[in-house]
């Protein structure tokens, strides 16, 4: 893997916002207006907060974080692919008695190296080396996200295929996983694959090593279904990625598998399925997003078009058993290979998995004493207007008001002061205390202004926990945006509602009450986004 990669990381000219109320321009937000401040009142921009990195430990300044190296991860996908073996019969596509242990371990390093821990992420390395997969830590280019890529040497011994899990510690917009059982046979399903999986923010893609008919063994019982044949195999490393990287009901997967199809009478340009006869109603609403797009499109549903009903696919009957969406994607060439075209069709299904709620809301129990409701009402009373018992903060060069305004929202929920025993000059500047102070507003704990400790102060106190998708959120969670390269959160937000586009959110900074989150999303994709559920109130 390391032949992908560019000689040293590339600087990025990321802006970061030290005090944590504001949001940069270019995010997608009207420029901060400045107010005059109260007379008299110490500015606490003039102050430097230390840096809270995400395992809470407190660091004076800006440290440079260590990147990763930039890669262009559809380029690497792509260039990994030209050197797969896309012969059929030539058994490059090994298996044999010792296979299904050896899946187990490669599964199990995977495992190991997801778990965000450099201790972990070498010891992963070590174990997936000895079967001729390299595992490298890398940041795409184009989304500045930070990926885990195994990928085998080549050239490959097994032929396994590549495999991708987004690292970052943000929360993902969906819970989605990316596929493509067959590259080079169902040509270019790997351009709109990888594209998809950059466009939708996934948590994990998956392509198979090799040719679907490399191997001519076929699977006992299964005389049409080859051993090399990932939409056909219950024991490959293919599967068992999907069913260790894909999760269950309340939180399933949208899994989107790409495949493809030479044209023919009678069939439409895009066939969808979801290997069942009674198809999932956001498989229809994707169906209809791409008619509205000027796609022939047809839906498997029992009857209609047989041949792509993925009736025998594993990872379309695991997907259905856990609770989540499948989405078989047939198209035929002329779609498939116009990138305006497979562009076309990544928005439709973006538009239909962020319309309404794509997913429950997140399976975390709030705070019995956190009173949401509360909460919700005062942000919606004050969130274009502020509380003139408050000092506004949203003056600052660097910063604004938004963490104030969240602080403001949490204390009226239940929230309860976090204040030290003994308070000293340097008390306020700690992670480990919330308060404000009414006298002196330029007293208060950092951590009722800065977004970024505030989140550190949520996090050590046990006071939320992390939604994993922006989709699962929920009537009073809170929505963090954060700087891609030192990971630190500079605005916050809180859901205040839900339309038809999904979670609506409110926040200061500018005042602003409602907002679609997909919107700020769409606006801000160079962005990390975290959401938070509050578990406790003191």
């Amino acid at each position: 893997m390391r032949t992908f990669l560019r000689a040293g990381a590339v600087a990025l000219a990321a802006s970061l916002v030290l005090w944590g109320g504001g949001v940069p321009a270019e995010a997608g937000y009207p420029a901060t207006v400045h107010a005059a401040r109260t007379p008299g009142t110490p500015d606490p921009a003039t102050e430097q907060p230390p840096r809270i990195v995400d395992h809470g430990v407190e660091e004076v300044g800006l440290a440079a974080a260590v990147e990763p190296p930039v890669v262009d991860l559809a380029a690497l996908v792509l260039t990994y692919r030209n050197g797969m073996p896309r012969e059929e019969n030539t058994n490059a596509f090994r298996w044999n008695a010792d296979s299904p242990g050896e899946v187990a371990e490669i599964i199990k390093a995977m495992r190991t190296a997801n778990k965000g821990e450099v201790e972990t992420r070498e010891e992963a390395e070590q174990a997936l080396r000895g079967y001729g997969y390299n595992l490298d830590l890398v940041q795409d280019s184009d989304t500045l996200r930070n990926y885990l890529v195994i990928s085998e040497q080549t050239p490959c011994q097994r032929c396994w295929g590549l495999y991708i899990l987004r690292y970052d510690t943000s929360s993902a917009a969906v819970n989605v996983a990316v596929e493509v059982p067959h590259p080079f046979s169902d040509e270019s399903s790997e351009e709109i694959g990888i594209k998809a999986f950059l466009e939708l923010d996934a948590k994990m893609f998956a392509m198979a090593g090799a040719h679907r008919n490399s191997n001519t063994a076929t699977r006992p019982g299964y005389p049409n279904s080859r051993v090399s044949d990932m939409a056909r195999s219950y024991e490959s490393l293919f599967h068992k990625v999907h069913t260790n990287f894909t999760t269950r009901a309340p939180n399933a997967t949208h899994v989107l598998q790409v495949h493809g199809f030479e044209a023919r009478p009678g069939y439409p340009e895009v066939v969808l399925s979801d290997g069942g006869a009674q198809p999932h109603a956001r498989l229809r609403s994707f169906a209809a997003q791409m008619e509205r797009a000027g796609f022939t499109v047809g839906v498997y549903d029992g009857q209609q078009y047989p041949a792509f009903g993925a009736t025998l696919n594993p990872q379309a009957r695991h997907t259905r058993n856990k609770g989540g969406f499948f989405y078989h994607l047939e198209s035929v060439h002329a779609v498939r290979s116009d990138p305006q075209k497979y562009a076309a069709i990544i928005s439709a299904l973006a538009q239909t998995l962020f319309q309404g709620s794509p997913g429950a809301v997140a399976n975390i129990p709030y705070a019995a004493d956190y009173d949401r409701e509360a909460a919700v009402g005062y942000a919606r009373q004050y969130a274009e207007n502020r509380n003139t018992a408050y000092y506004d903060w949203s003056h600052r060069e660097l910063g604004g008001d938004c963490t104030n305004f969240l602080s403001q929202v949490m204390h009226v929920g239940g929230w309860t002061y976090a204040e030290p025993v003994l308070e000293t000059p340097v008390s306020r500047r700690s992670s480990d205390y919330w308060y404000y102070r009414s006298d002196d507003p330029s007293t208060s704990a950092w951590a009722w202004v800065n977004a970024n400790m505030w989140a550190s102060f949520a996090k050590k106190a046990g006071r939320v926990e992390k939604v994993k998708y922006l989709s699962d959120v929920g009537l009073g969670d809170i929505v963090q945006m954060g700087d891609t390269v030192e990971r630190t959160k500079f605005h916050s937000m809180i859901v205040t509602g839900f339309d038809s586009q999904g979670p609506l959110l409110s926040y200061h900074t500018t005042n602003t009450l409602d907002r679609p989150l997909w919107s700020i999303y769409n606006d801000s994709r160079s962005t990390m986004f975290y959401a938070w559920r509050v578990v406790k109130v003191s």
